[in-house]
């Protein structure tokens, strides 16, 4: 009996040398292994560095806006909300901070600057001044440290170290606090306070006088004015002779920790989080009330908890394509295992134990999962960038900056799981095949092949009850756009991909139990005319469906799942820039508000001696309120080829259906808005654009009206009186309705009646001109921010911008959806490579099992053509039906499923309507090079078959 290290050894011998036996199906095995474990790694990946993208955006907006880094970390501790301490009480915690808690932190240390002072205290004249220790103001004695760099000195030095209080205390003052008090380098004051019952003097000298050297260094936690009543010492003397003198000196302490987060990547801002959150635990048990106010703690939070939510929604939507990545390796393990059934039971009869044999499969597994590992490590990264690169279903840009990503923990994980479900799939038949003897694989070959289990049992049939059940739920809730809850992300639901996954896959299962009795029909028809060659093809596909059926359902499910991806994708793009199109109404929105003409009062905020009010509002009759540049000097800018005058006065009122309703004033320039807007027939009752132009061209006073206003009780010609309010003013104006529209750019029904009428009328029934918007029309190379920028460079004030496809790149930027397609895309590449090498696989399989029916064939006189013939249509027929298959049903479940799958944007998905997409050149395309990839290689293989000598064939023995 062997030893263990030597049967171990024995085993992993044996396992190298089956696999190298089997060399070409081993390898088709870590091709499978490999896919599946980078398809896994890649969503953790992916998930990570996208939401790594938006945090480093955020933070980057952050610091614009408030100048100062997203990383530092601002420590805090009020004593008029807790109570003042003495410093032995807060020098622990100072010392944790400034040491061991900041360099816990693992982030390069930029600067610290350490801020503590006392509560208000009373300054007072010296007793050798004339008048008797005269009040002067509040002040209070702190030390500033870590922000040398940023005080420039004015005059004298700075304070020195003091080693008691019976000399002056040097003391450094802010420059204003000079200027207001009339202070010099060398004045001396007395400060006079309490400790406990007792009344204390601190004699004080004035040493130097500071400003801030920049006072929009980041390095300033508080502006330098927040500074002004602090007298500035040395910290020695702090901590020494003023702590030592007085009692609860510390009022205020304040750290702020300027760490720098450049080099943050996927794999650490996670226990960045955990490592912020453990200082802050720490540094507020030193002292109770001791806060941590700013830290990078919220946006990495929210960071992990989008890697976690995304990583999940991820994960959901992968399952199809890991189960066709899976279900290819359980194919090759399954013709693997197929070649070694009679090797099993041969050492069964020779006396190897059961587990034995298990453990040579385990090993080889083993192997090839390890190897695989380490392979699908690096694609991965290839898939994860793919994603991030994804703008919609196999279409790329090339303008997205490349995504950050690292192999962190949660990658290995994934990866080690689809390696253990592979292994798993491969190990469970293994298992059962360690219980057959020799004489059960010979009774099995003389056996006729029973169908599978699910076939058997209608498995096929009964999984089309879940996909159908989806599909009842949205038809009964209006669909993703309508049914989901209010501020959801509908592409985190599950049933966006897998209610037409699970239709696809159920009815390409039908279709494989079909497609066999197709085959047997044609064979029947074969036998008339005796083609021979035809006959013998469609003999062996009706007889023989276990030869092809993995593969087959393999194409089926590759290509209507791509098929229906290319739909909804169409579909939810199409409907998205349709979308955004009509928010903006056109290519770009300039908010401009013109110059206003109105001072304000003495009196006023921002004034000297300010105080509340309103600024004083002219008669726009006697004098404009608001003066503009015309609209025409937008076209001076290079790359603006239109403008328009857009005005939008939601605050106006009519009277409809007895009911004072505010409605939505919109004034048009009649003649340019057409030039700039984005306008589709159907909007407007079926009417064109320069119909509806015409109507307002004809009456001065029209308008064109929602179909809400007209069944209010309005009719066309009717007179439409409103209450018009715009900027504070308001007028009476009689409008006349001359036509009616459903929709108008961007303008929403169900925000109000819609009223477009022209702005000059408006203007001229106000009494002047009021702010307006100018929509334009840009060359499509225009960069927007060079526009605005012209625009201002005109004198014209630009508050903001909206442009069209600025938007819809955000829009497709977005990790969810960006994640949902890449994940599509990488999955229709991987199992489309799949299919094709499992289809070789096969037919090379099946034409050595049927190497001894062809040679005999040879032999009764059949030439190596018709034998060609033969093979060669026996793979186009199968590469036809699973064309045809996969295309009807991906066509069938796009038909039927995709409408309900739309998503709208806010403010009110849905509008306007968009209809749902076949997405034909890229079905055509991907049909075509999968067409001819299949073609080719079956062919090659077929001509390779055809030559087979006779000798070859002719064998005794069984047929491998």
């Amino acid at each position: 009996m062997l030893k263990l290290p030597q049967a171990i050894v024995a085993i992993l011998v044996t396992a190298l040398k089956r696999l190298r036996a089997n060399w070409s199906l081993t390898l088709c095995a870590l091709i499978a292994l490999t896919a599946a474990t980078a398809l896994a790694m890649s969503v953790p990946m992916y998930a990570e560095a996208s939401n790594l993208r938006l945090l480093k955006d955020e933070i980057a907006k952050q610091e614009a806006r408030n100048n100062r880094s997203a990383f530092a970390l601002l420590f805090q501790y009020v004593g008029s909300w807790n109570g003042a301490l003495e410093w032995d009480k807060v020098k622990p915690a100072d010392e944790y901070i400034s040491g061991r808690g900041l360099a816990n932190l693992r982030l390069p240390l930029d600067g610290l600057g350490r801020y503590v002072t006392t509560d208000l205290l009373k300054l007072y004249l010296p007793p050798s001044a004339a008048t008797e220790n005269q009040f002067l103001r509040d002040v209070k004695l702190g030390f500033l440290s870590g922000m040398e760099a940023q005080i420039q000195l004015v005059d004298g030095a700075k304070p020195k170290p003091a080693s008691g209080t019976d000399a002056p205390i040097e003391v450094m003052i802010a420059r204003d606090m000079a200027d207001q008090m009339g202070l010099n380098v060398g004045d001396k004051f007395s400060i006079i306070t309490t400790a406990g019952s007792k009344t204390v003097s601190l004699p004080i000298s004035i040493s130097g006088i500071w400003q801030a050297a920049n006072p929009a260094d980041p390095a300033w936690f508080y502006p330098p004015s927040a500074f002004l009543d602090t007298l500035l010492v040395a910290e020695e003397t702090y901590a020494g002779p003023i702590a030592g003198t007085l009692q609860k000196e510390v009022g205020l302490v304040i750290w702020f920790a300027r760490m720098n987060g450049s080099g943050l990547t996927a794999e650490n801002a996670g226990p960045l989080l955990a490592r912020v959150e453990r200082v802050r635990a720490r540094a507020s048990g030193a002292v109770p009330g001791l806060k941590l106010v700013q830290s990078p703690a919220e946006a990495l939070g929210r960071y992990t908890t989008g890697v976690t939510s995304l990583t999940n929604q991820l994960l959901v939507f992968s399952v199809p394509i890991l189960g066709l990545v899976l279900y290819f390796a359980a194919l090759v393990a399954s013709l693997l295992l197929g070649r070694q059934r009679a090797e099993i039971a041969l050492l069964k009869t020779r006396g190897v134990r059961d587990l034995q044999i298990l453990g040579i499969s385990v090993v080889e597994w083993l192997l090839i999962g390890g190897l695989a590992l380490a392979l699908g490590a690096p694609l991965a990264l290839m898939f994860a960038q793919f994603m991030g690169r994804t703008t919609s279903f196999l279409q790329l840009s090339n303008e997205a900056a490349p995504l950050i990503l690292a192999i962190g923990q949660n990658a290995w994980m994934y990866g080690l799981v689809a390696v253990g479900l592979a292994m798993l799939a491969a190990l469970v038949p293994a298992s059962l095949a360690t219980r057959r003897t020799l004489v059960d694989e010979q009774q099995q070959a003389a056996r006729v092949a029973k169908p599978p289990l699910w076939q058997r049992a209608f498995l096929d049939v009964l999984l089309l009850i879940p996909p159908l059940y989806g599909i009842y739920q949205l038809q009964r809730t209006g669909g993703l756009q309508l049914g989901g809850a209010a501020g959801s992300d509908p592409f985190s639901n599950p049933l966006l991909v897998l209610v037409p996954v699970l239709l696809c896959f159920a009815l390409g299962l039908i279709a494989v139990r079909i497609i066999p009795w197709i085959f047997a029909l044609l064979a029947r028809l074969a036998r008339g005319p005796r083609w021979v060659g035809p006959l013998v093809a469609f003999q062996a596909l009706a007889r023989q469906p276990g030869n092809y059926r993995g593969p087959l359902l393999l194409l089926v499910l590759t290509l209507s799942l791509a098929t229906f991806s290319a739909s909804m994708a169409a579909t939810l793009d199409g409907a998205m820039q349709a979308a955004l199109a009509y928010r903006i109404g056109a290519q770009t929105q300039l908010i401009e508000t013109g110059e206003s003409t109105e001072q304000s009062q003495p009196g006023q905020p921002g004034q000297p001696g300010g105080g509340g009010g309103t600024p004083d509002r002219a008669n726009i009759e006697e004098e404009p309120r608001f003066l503009f540049v015309p609209v025409s000097e937008h076209l001076l800018v290079d790359g603006i080829e239109a403008a328009a005058r857009v005005g939008s006065y939601s605050e106006s009122t009519a009277s409809l259906g007895g009911a004072n309703k505010q409605i939505q004033l919109v004034g048009i320039d009649r003649i340019d808005f057409p030039k700039v807007v984005n306008f589709q027939k159907q909007w407007g009752g079926n009417q064109s654009l320069g119909t509806l132009m015409n109507l307002l061209a004809r009456n001065t006073e029209g308008v064109l009206v929602s179909r809400d206003v007209l069944a209010s009780g309005f009719n066309i010609g009717d007179t439409l009186p409103a209450q018009v309010r715009i900027a504070g003013d308001q007028r009476e104006v009689k409008f006349r309705i001359v036509g009616a529209v459903d929709l108008w750019p961007g303008f929403y029904p169900q925000d109000g009646p819609i009223v477009v009428a022209n702005l000059d009328y408006i203007f001229d029934s106000m009494g002047g001109q009021y702010p307006y918007d100018v929509w334009i029309a840009r060359a499509p190379d225009a960069d927007v921010t060079e526009l605005i920028g012209g625009v201002r460079g005109l004198g014209i004030t630009v508050v903001d911008a909206l442009d069209a496809q600025e938007l819809i790149a955000a829009e497709q930027a977005k990790p969810q959806r960006q994640g949902l397609f890449g994940l599509l895309s990488v999955g229709f590449i991987t199992a489309g490579g799949l299919t094709l090498l499992g289809f070789l696989l096969a037919a090379l399989i099946t034409a050595r099992r049927r190497s001894i029916e062809l040679g005999v064939l040879r032999a009764l006189g059949l030439g190596g053509g018709q034998v060609a013939l033969a093979l060669i249509l026996e793979q186009v027929t199968l590469v036809v039906a699973g064309l045809a298959a996969g295309t009807g049903i991906g066509l069938a479940v796009s038909s039927y499923v995709v409408p309900l799958l739309q998503i709208g944007l806010p403010p009110h998905p849905g509008v306007p309507g968009y209809a749902p997409q076949i997405a034909w050149d890229q079905v055509t395309i991907i049909y075509a090079i999968f067409g001819v990839a299949l073609l080719l290689t079956l062919l090659a293989l077929a001509w390779t078959l055809g030559r087979m000598k006779l000798f070859q064939a002719i064998k005794l023995g069984d047929a491998n």
